[in-house]
């Protein structure tokens, strides 16, 4: 899909700095800036280079300042709004910006400077820590192209990804040679490589000033952040060169005039093939299975692959990565990457339990997550239905079996099948469920007990097991399951289910985790409840990008999610909008669609969704192009909070998008 902004998105240095972009290289590492090339975050770089994949990730180049001399007059390109208040103002000259995975130069920015215009496309290469940037100046007035010269000059950080900059951690050295530049601090070394002169302004170079990033500030992050310049590239144009080419990478490069279009080239290969492979049919589909790429990564710590929950703040986490799986491997149709991801969690299972975190070094990973090792068992059950290798079930039973033991047993954190058959889990301040959240020695969202979709997926994993052993011991306790869960969750006064079994009010509350009840491939509720409960979310949770997490009429409910962190985080979970849940309200409104037995009521369901599918694109465009982010205002949302790309978000949209197309064969 094409995303084209114009100056009317730019009118203001602030209203520019709304909506960014992001590239991925596939091991963890970014580049990521705003529409019109400002660094409005202090983890937005032109350069994050993933040192060890994912996690271990370095903050090399924030951005390059870009300086055209014409005529005489200097024009400053870059955009950047500085603590100082001297803002670099580029935007002003900025005509467009254009996003599209299925083109070759692509992002693209055209600047125009009287009768000059400036293109700026880059790429980041897959599998490197390399981004590239090429300037391609056009004039009717072929005259004046001899005296058109560019100074491209990089803003380098050069620390740990987390890290303040450090204005007495310069570079160790830096050194010219035979057409690179090399910086080094600290053992590592960015090459800058161009087919332009490489200049050093002095020794040591010089600190470029406090930047300031407005939706640092939004968030109640750090909002200011420095960068120090050394060297700078230097072009002068001609009629048969009126192009510049800049590197920058963690190797040497051969920077000659062909060097970025070879690069260009083998990155639209790369993307072709993902779109060969996926199961997708629409535009909507194949944009999402392109942006779902961003997510599969490489992890050195155990020689396979992971996902990467969401850009540009978070790593990849147990939870995070089963619920993405589908929609990131299965319906793109990359099962190599997906048996490589179960198999890193099958060799870290511990008493039943997944890693949620993996972390960096000996630590030992940490396993708070009641939901991961269910959605395991179901992720290796749709691996299957997807790509028929019964044989690699049969690898995994072993640690398939042992989970549901430890869930029957009890294991840690207070996780135990009670005499009914549920689930029950957590105790004191633990975490276990993805709304679980603390503050200090509070949870605003305590869900120690039974929680709804723990459940869901507890009856959904004995059914699997049943599947693929056919032991009958799986089946009958799935019965008992089913009894106890119909007759304990359903709330017959709201129409709808409980969320936790526990006795006290956040019992009543209405929350989305009902619908994983109705989503997975195993579920309890009758027609008429799933009806129920479909509407009961639509009516008080819906949105178009996504469903609150808290009822808007409960008296807990949070329209606004900003602040300080302990403010974000009390209203993280207290009716802030979630993308990923919606994915599954669709999945579940098509699977009932085909189910009721009303051609109308179907035909109304499938409607809707097809409705809501359609809505999804304008939200393509606002924050992260072709991304959807973590969470947006429970109130009204109008913007992106959170990450601005999240993996599950992406995902369950796009499986949602997959079951449209393959069960109502209807174009979106």
């Amino acid at each position: 899909m094409r995303f084209t902004f114009n100056s009317n998105d730019w009118m203001t240095i602030e209203q520019g700095e709304k909506d960014c972009f992001l590239l991925t290289n596939g091991l963890g590492g970014y580049c990521s800036l705003s529409i019109t090339g400002a660094a409005a975050r202090g983890d937005e770089a032109l350069l994050m280079a993933a040192r060890k994949a994912p996690n271990v990730r370095w903050h090399m180049v924030t951005n390059v300042l870009e300086e055209l001399t014409a005529g005489g007059r200097k024009y400053t390109l870059m955009s950047q709004r500085m603590k100082s208040g001297r803002n670099y103002e580029g935007f002003r000259y900025l005509d467009e910006f254009i996003y599209d995975d299925f083109d070759r130069l692509v992002p693209v920015w055209k600047y125009r400077i009287e009768d000059i215009t400036l293109y700026k496309t880059l790429l980041m290469v897959h599998g490197e820590n390399t981004v590239a940037v090429r300037y391609t100046v056009e004039t009717p007035n072929k005259d004046i192209l001899k005296d058109i010269k560019l100074k491209v000059t990089p803003l380098i950080r050069l620390t740990p990804k987390k890290e303040n900059f450090d204005a007495d951690a310069k570079a160790d050295s830096c050194q010219n040679r035979h057409g690179c530049c090399e910086i080094t601090h600290d053992g590592y070394t960015l090459y800058i490589c161009a087919d332009g002169e490489i200049k050093s302004l002095s020794a040591d170079g010089q600190l470029f000033g406090e930047m300031y990033f407005s939706q640092d500030e939004r968030d109640g992050r750090e909002c200011y952040g420095d960068a120090y310049i050394n060297p700078y590239i230097a072009k002068n144009f001609a009629d048969d060169d009126n192009s510049l080419t800049v590197i920058f990478s963690d190797k040497p490069y051969e920077c000659g005039k062909d060097t970025y279009m070879k690069l260009a080239d083998r990155e639209f290969d790369y993307r072709a093939s993902l779109i060969n492979k996926a199961l997708l049919k629409s535009d909507l589909g194949r944009q999402l299975a392109l942006s779902a790429d961003a997510y599969v990564v490489e992890r050195a710590s155990t020689n396979g692959k992971s996902i990467i929950a969401g850009y540009p703040f978070f790593e990849d986490w147990g939870r995070d990565t089963m619920i993405a799986l589908a929609g990131a491997t299965m319906v793109t149709g990359r099962f190599d990457e997906c048996r490589s991801i179960l198999c890193t969690f099958a060799k870290y299972v511990k008493n039943g339990l997944l890693p949620n975190l993996f972390p960096e070094g000996d630590i030992e990973p940490m396993y708070n997550s009641a939901d991961a090792p269910l959605l395991f068992i179901n992720a290796v059950y749709e691996y299957v239905n997807f790509s028929n290798d019964a044989a690699f079930a049969r690898e995994l039973l072993p640690v398939m079996e042992q989970i549901v033991r430890s869930y029957q047993n009890g294991t840690d954190f207070h996780i135990k099948m009670d005499t009914d058959g549920l689930i029950s889990a957590g105790g004191g301040l633990e975490q276990l469920t993805w709304m679980d959240v603390r503050v200090d020695d509070f949870l605003p969202t305590p869900r120690h007990g039974k929680p709804v979709e723990i459940n869901a997926y507890w009856y959904n994993a004995l059914m699997i097991m049943e599947y693929f052993t056919g032991d009958s011991e799986y089946k009958d306790l799935a019965k008992k399951v089913k009894v106890s869960f119909t007759e304990k969750f359903w709330n017959e006064d709201k129409k709808c289910l409980k969320d936790v079994l526990s006795g006290n009010y956040e019992e009543e509350q209405i929350r989305c985790n009902q619908i994983w009840a109705l989503s997975m491939p195993f579920t309890m509720l009758s027609a008429d409840q799933c009806g129920l409960v479909l509407k009961k979310v639509k009516d008080e949770l819906y949105t178009s990008i996504g469903l609150r997490t808290l009822s808007k009429h409960d008296t807990n409910f949070h329209e606004i999610y900003i602040g300080s962190m302990q403010e974000r985080d009390r209203a993280y979970h207290q009716g802030t909008v979630w993308a990923y849940p919606l994915g599954a309200y669709y999945r579940a409104a098509i699977r009932f669609a085909n189910e009721c037995g009303s051609e109308d009521k179907r035909a109304m369901l499938i409607s809707e969704v097809k409705e809501g599918l359609e809505n999804l694109k304008p939200w393509l465009k606002e924050g992260c192009v072709a991304q959807i982010a973590e969470i947006y205002d429970g109130g009204n949302p109008t913007v992106s909070r959170g990450c601005y790309a999240q993996a599950w978000s992406v995902c369950e949209l796009l499986r949602a998008v997959y079951d449209f197309e393959t069960t109502c064969e209807m174009a979106i």
